[in-house]
């Protein structure tokens, strides 16, 4: 006669499964994370790919951000044509808009542009923003490319890369934290680990902070983490100064509020002047760093 299972052996059997399951479950949530990074990372390059044939045929001048309803990727999508390259499985945000709807866009971009490192000042790739008429757009907010040629060093310089800020998305200093309601690094997507296309075509993960910046886009900020190597990675030119906007709407007044600087010390400047790490649960008026 076969014997059974004694209460005692059945529950050290459970409680076996049960330490390998809490072993294993962190694994498997690290590995499709990794998995998610890594076919983010492939977008991007294959994204950066289009832009360098967008340079070839527009005689070198970087993508311009066509007015309140464009994207950096409308001028590009001739040169991709899969929408889903600019997903992310890490955002899910719907896209209502009409005209990115028209080249099947369902969901918000998880990457934006290099505009410079702080607001509408200009200093990436995009001139300082304008108020031009269109016959396409009307009367919008339109930023101008700039030539490529004229990037001091192109393997250093981001073009785009990921994200929380809404449409015409940025990966400036005071916008990328945008919806990301987080506090601490660690709830930054991917871990903390952004994915960035670079100017000479390469695209790899850069490590980045975050923090609380009253009057920021979601009174966010996100900065690399690597201010040595990537400080200046927001600039066409580090020692160009980048002066505040002109006034109006336009202008993002965070507190504190950056002077005019050369823009490749922008991000010094935030790590300098935003120096109290965050308490747990930190409300969002007080400028302060998360530190884990």
């Amino acid at each position: 006669m076969r014997k059974a299972f004694t209460l005692i052996e059945l529950l050290v059997v459970i409680a076996i499964i049960a330490i390998l399951a809490a072993i294993l479950f962190p694994v498997f949530a690290q590995a499709k994370l990794a998995a998610k990074k890594t076919k983010s990372l492939s977008n991007v390059k294959q994204l950066s790919t289009a832009y360098q044939i967008y340079l070839n045929d527009s005689d070198d001048l970087t993508v311009s951000i066509p007015g309140n309803v464009g994207e950096w990727w409308v001028p590009l999508f001739p040169y991709f044509k899969s929408i889903d390259l600019i997903y992310s499985d890490e955002r899910n945000d719907v896209d209502n808009n009409a005209f990115r709807r028209s080249f099947g866009a369902r969901k918000l971009s998880a990457y934006g542009y290099n505009w410079g490192p702080y607001g509408w000042r200009g200093g990436g790739l995009l001139g300082q923003q304008q108020r031009l008429d269109s016959a396409i757009f009307g009367t919008s907010n339109v930023n101008i490319g700039i030539s490529a040629t004229s990037v001091t060093n192109p393997a250093g310089v981001y073009v785009y890369g990921d994200t929380y800020d809404t449409p015409r998305a940025t990966i400036g200093l005071g916008f990328a934290g945008d919806t990301f309601s987080g506090k601490s690094n660690s709830a930054l997507r991917y871990g903390g680990s952004f994915n960035y296309a670079f100017l000479d075509g390469h695209a790899k993960a850069v490590p980045v902070r975050a923090g609380i910046w009253p009057g920021a886009f979601g009174d966010r900020f996100v900065r690399p983490a690597n201010l040595d190597q990537y400080g200046g990675a927001y600039c066409a030119d580090p020692d160009a100064i980048v002066s505040p906007e002109s006034g109006g709407s336009s202008v993002l007044n965070a507190n504190p509020l950056p002077p005019a600087l050369p823009c490749g010390q922008y991000a010094a400047w935030v790590v300098q002047n935003i120096s109290t790490p965050c308490p747990a649960n930190a409300p969002d008026t007080a400028a302060c760093y998360f530190t884990n």
